[in-house]
C-alpha cells in the first residue's frame, strides 16, 4: 500500500472513528479525545508498519489471542432513559407567556401534597430507613415517630461511609446539617410544621451556589471556589424545612460522570459510572444516602 494510500484510509478511519466517540461519550462517559488518539495510533502503526496488506483489506494483524473479559451483567434496575424533545417556537418564555394569558396567576400557583398516613410497624434498621421513600419519611417524621435529627444522622453516616466508593459528594456538610435537622424537629415538636419537605435531608448538585459553601462545577479549577450566595432552590428548598446535608458531584462543566476527584460510580454496580451530569444526586439517591438529590438536564 501506497504512502498515499495509507492517509487516504486513516482519513477514513479517523472520521468513523469520531462519530463513534461521540455515541460512545454520550452512552459510556468515554473520554473522546483519548479514544481516538488511541484509535488512529493503532490505524497508523498498520497502515505503515507491519499487517498494512491486511489493514488495507479491512483486516485487522493477527495479535495474541486474549481470554475474553466476562460481559458485565445487565443492571435491570429502570426504564430506558425518555429523550423526548419537545421544542416551542419562542423558547421556555414564550411558554410561560402564553400560560399566563390562559390561565392568569393561577398557572403558577403551588399546589398542595398531602401524603397518606403511616399504617403498621415502623422500621427499625438503619438501612430500612435510609431505603423509605422521602414521602414516607416525611409522614414519619410529622407525626414525630421519627426525628430529623434521627433520620439526618442515619444518611450522614452512610453518604461519608460510601463516598469514598461511589464519589458522589463534592461536600458533606455534617455540622449545618446536624444544626438544620435539630432546628426541624423544634419547630415540628412547637406545632410550626411547614409542609411534607420539612426536617428531609437531601443533598444538591454542585452547580448550584450555597452560602459559605464552595461551588466548583466539577472543576479542579474552581475546587476552592465560593459563591456566596443561595440559589433559589436552595432557598425555596430551606424555607419548606429541608435540611441541606450534601454537595453532590457533577461532571467537569456539567458534562458525563467524570470530575476532578475521578468518576462518580454507580451504586447498582461500581464498575460503571453513574453517568450524566447530574451524576452525583443519582448515586447518592440510589445508594440511600440523601432522602432525594437535586439534579439539572444539560442538553435538554
Amino acid at each position: 500500500m501506497s504512502h498515499d494510500d495509507a492517509l487516504d484510509v486513516l482519513d477514513r478511519i479517523q472520521n468513523e472513528t469520531e462519530a463513534t466517540a461521540g455515541r460512545m461519550e454520550w452512552s459510556t462517559d468515554v473520554d473522546r479525545r483519548r479514544f481516538v488518539l488511541l484509535s488512529l495510533v493503532t490505524a497508523a502503526a498498520s497502515a505503515f508498519g507491519f499487517g498494512a496488506d491486511a489493514f488495507a483489506q479491512g483486516a485487522a494483524p493477527a495479535t495474541p489471542q486474549q481470554p475474553a473479559a466476562p460481559p458485565p451483567p445487565p443492571l435491570g434496575n429502570g426504564d430506558p432513559v425518555s429523550w423526548t424533545f419537545q421544542p416551542h417556537p419562542g423558547g421556555t418564555g414564550a411558554v410561560m407567556e402564553q400560560l399566563i394569558r390562559q390561565r392568569g396567576a393561577a398557572a403558577f400557583a403551588r399546589a398542595t401534597f398531602t401524603p397518606l398516613r403511616w399504617t403498621g410497624p415502623v422500621p427499625t434498621s438503619p438501612d430500612d430507613i435510609a431505603f423509605l421513600p422521602a414521602h414516607r419519611l416525611s409522614v414519619l417524621i410529622k407525626d414525630r415517630r421519627l426525628t430529623s435529627l434521627q433520620l439526618t444522622k442515619i444518611y450522614l453516616d452512610r453518604i461519608e461511609r460510601l463516598d469514598p466508593t461511589l464519589l458522589c459528594a463534592v461536600t458533606i456538610m455534617r455540622d449545618q446539617a446536624l444544626a438544620e435537622a435539630a432546628s426541624a424537629d423544634a419547630e415540628i415538636a412547637a406545632r410550626r410544621y411547614r409542609g411534607p419537605l420539612h426536617g428531609i435531608p437531601y443533598g444538591v448538585k454542585d452547580l448550584f451556589s450555597t452560602k459559605g459553601v464552595r461551588t466548583t462545577w466539577g472543576s479542579k479549577d474552581f475546587e476552592n471556589r465560593v459563591i456566596d450566595e443561595d440559589a433559589e432552590v436552595v432557598v425555596r428548598l430551606r424555607n419548606a424545612g429541608a435540611v441541606l446535608m450534601a454537595k453532590l458531584a457533577t461532571g467537569l462543566f456539567a458534562s458525563g460522570a467524570n470530575w476532578y476527584r475521578g468518576r462518580t460510580n454507580n451504586p447498582w454496580d461500581i464498575r460503571r459510572g453513574s453517568s450524566g451530569s447530574s451524576a452525583g444526586p443519582s448515586s447518592a439517591t440510589a445508594a440511600g444516602c440523601v432522602a432525594f438529590g437535586i439534579g439539572t438536564e444539560t442538553s435538554g
